[in-house]
């Protein structure tokens, strides 16, 4: 794995407001992984949509913050889970 560079705060680009926002961890190749499966929100959790360096007004997710906290790696790839998106 690629080291992680810096998180960015991504927030659904269907629901900014309504979902909460997740992290997203920056690695030095250059790719975005999400910090929680909930992150995967795309096509029942195989892709995600966000919009970068947008929070949401529900907050950050919990899960993602106790990770990061917790210097866990990134989720690279999610179980599958129904989404309400593509």
């Amino acid at each position: 794995m690629s080291k992680v560079v810096s998180y960015v705060s991504g927030a659904d680009r269907n629901n900014p407001d309504e979902a909460r926002a997740h992290l997203y961890a920056y690695t030095k190749a250059g790719h975005l992984w999400p910090m929680c499966d909930y992150g995967w929100n795309r096509s029942d959790g195989d892709r995600y949509s966000i919009l970068r360096g947008w929070g949401s007004a529900r907050g950050t997710c919990a899960i993602c913050e106790r990770r990061k906290a917790a210097g866990l790696r990134p989720i690279f790839r999610a179980r599958p889970h129904k989404t309400r998106w593509l």
